[in-house]
């Protein structure tokens, strides 16, 4: 991994984000952040873009806040209010199993510890990173799409596999250069670096990216 120049770039981009409309940054504001509902919202975003993801974490906390509540919803109530993101029958199944698994084994509290939170229901690699950086303030970052393909085009690193990346970084980096590396490179990825029409012509690291260096 080219640490150097990943600290290099993340430096620009921490001045830059601001300035960004992505729809990564409106999750901050647009519901009640406590681990369960930040768990509930990283579960719905897998496979599903965040314009969705962020309509249905609203809809279904509007049914239920907490795992004693969510548990006495029926499955079908889950589906509807989270519709239509991505595998939402299998997610539905997922927040009432992983709810009852809180309250029987957790005290209806979210787990801070990476292993356990493995342990539920839905949960993997991804969705626990989330979780510890963003409900429990935990040194490591969370490795989506947006990630995985702008550190892989800027040469960063030299990875196929989204959790190839996730492991490369988050054994490397320290932790001050983990925090908020998630959030800032997908933001880009949405507001700049797209996949499909990036804007070249306005990024502030165009001069570091492989593709724009004769």
């Amino acid at each position: 991994m080219n640490k150097k120049k990943l600290i290099e770039i993340l430096n620009i981009l921490k001045e830059e984000y601001p300035k960004w409309d992505a729809p990564a940054k409106k999750f901050e504001k647009a519901y009640q952040r406590t681990p369960y509902t930040i768990l509930l919202s990283a579960l719905l975003s897998t496979r599903t873009k965040d314009e969705t993801t962020l309509k249905a974490i609203q809809n279904l906390l509007k049914l239920a806040k907490e795992p004693k509540e969510m548990i006495k919803l029926k499955e079908e109530q889950i589906q509807k209010a989270i519709y239509p993101v991505g595998f939402y029958k299998t997610k539905a199944k997922a927040i009432l199993d992983l709810s009852k698994t809180l309250i029987e084994k957790y005290e209806g509290e979210v787990p801070s510890d990476k292993k356990e939170l493995l342990k539920l229901k839905g949960v993997g690699e991804k969705v626990a990173n989330i979780v510890l950086e963003y409900a429990f303030d935990k040194p490591c970052s969370a490795v989506d799409t947006h990630v995985h393909r702008i550190l892989n085009l800027l040469e960063i690193v030299d990875t196929k596999e989204e959790k190839e990346t996730s492991k490369v970084i988050n054994e490397t980096l320290q932790p001050k250069y983990l925090k908020n590396l998630n959030k800032i490179l997908v933001s880009f990825g949405q507001a700049i670096c797209q996949p499909q029409k990036p804007k070249c012509e306005i990024c502030p690291i165009e001069t570091k990216c492989p593709k724009n260096i004769s």
